[in-house]
């Protein structure tokens, strides 16, 4: 049996303001391809299908048309509700589409959903944390589940595993393995990653592959087959060296393929000066600009756009060695005038004065707002 898996869609996401419906939806037909072309039997979801708890419209005409071109394949399609997910909007139709062979699981109710195919066993567990348990457990038992590694254990231990088959448990949790780090994306933004939420990996060496979702970046925890398959697509900028990809599970001798995904466009950063920049090639990726220019430049990112359009973000390399305690030690209850006052702190970021240009240019600032 091959087996696709992919998580962390975040459908309706947009980038600095920079819608990516476009590039979401490319990314689902290169998913349905694969599908067809891998001659995949069980596509895995774990989690975080839409980006927001309420999505947009386009996100939703998204998922929809990317679940109606798959009731046309011969393929399961197996989904658990993420952190980002509302439960009841993503769980709307799920006993329709249970008869047209997609099955989606927002819910934990004492005992986890299973899906049977072949000798494959696929245990469905939705994002879930202790106090979701609050009425399905005694009141005592309750009281003693103050982390989500003790709720995990709880979980478990009503779960009986048939050793005699391949078991895969699909699961949108902060799964670690102690003394080995793992790799965070600024896009996690509403990750939770605290001690409490965390999961012990041995926990779940009784199965013989783990689907997880909720990192963004691929890896694997502990070994190989319980792991992250991360976003199809990069949603940051701290991501724009990742290699995004989705995996194929052969479960005949639990085998896996890496394939890579092709993004409508790229996401980059580009260093250097400004004309260096602006000497580079003209490209329509998605850009982050990181001048290293030491003088200061009017309305960079106007010129910038000409030649990258999609170019969201623009930032200044530091050359110093200045720290937030030396900026806080700059004294304002002095009688300076903001000009002075600018200065000091220009010339702790930039290790020298203003030039006489960029002087008068804030000179003309100051007095405009004293204006107004």
């Amino acid at each position: 049996m091959k087996i696709l898996h992919t998580s962390d869609l975040h459908l309706g996401k947009n980038l600095l303001e920079e819608s990516l419906y476009e590039d979401q939806k490319e990314m689902l037909q290169q998913l349905i391809n694969i599908v067809i072309n891998k001659q995949i039997d069980v596509l895995i979801i774990p989690g975080d299908i839409y980006d927001k708890s309420i999505p947009s419209t386009d996100a939703v005409n998204l998922f929809n048309n990317f679940l109606e071109a798959l009731t046309t394949l011969k393929v399961d399609v197996l989904i658990i509700s993420g952190n980002h997910d509302s439960r009841d909007r993503l769980s709307f139709g799920s006993n329709i589409f249970n008869k047209l062979n997609i099955h989606i699981v927002t819910d934990y109710r004492g005992e986890i959903y299973k899906f049977y195919k072949d000798d494959v066993v696929f245990y469905m567990l939705p994002f879930i944390k202790p106090f979701h348990l609050k009425h399905i457990v005694a009141e005592e038992t309750y009281e003693k589940i103050t982390s989500s590694n003790e709720m995990m254990k709880w979980i478990l231990a009503r779960e009986k595993i048939d050793k005699s088959k391949k078991n895969i448990l699909l699961a949108h949790q902060f799964v670690i393995n102690k003394g080995e780090d793992i790799d965070f994306s600024l896009s996690e933004s509403a990750t939770n990653v605290g001690t409490i939420d965390a999961i012990d990996v041995n926990l779940l060496d009784d199965f013989d592959y783990v689907a997880l979702g909720h990192l963004h970046r691929p890896q694997k925890i502990k070994r190989d087959t319980i792991r992250y398959s991360g976003t199809p697509l990069k949603y940051s900028f701290s991501e724009a060296s990742d290699n995004k990809s989705m995996v194929i599970i052969d479960t005949s001798d639990m085998s896996l393929e890496f394939l890579p995904v092709a993004p409508l466009r790229k996401l980059r950063v580009i260093t250097g000066t400004f004309d260096s920049v602006m000497k580079m090639e003209a490209s329509d990726d998605l850009i982050k600009v990181v001048l290293e220019d030491d003088t200061l430049l009017v309305s960079p990112m106007d010129e910038i756009k000409k030649r990258f359009p999609n170019a969201l973000s623009l930032s200044f390399a530091s050359k110093n060695n200045s720290t937030l305690d030396d900026i806080n030690n700059i004294d304002i209850s002095k009688e300076a005038s903001p000009l002075e006052l600018f200065n000091e702190f220009f010339k702790l970021q930039h290790d020298r004065t203003l030039t006489d240009d960029e002087q008068k240019y804030l000179e003309t600032l100051i007095n405009n707002l004293e204006e107004e």
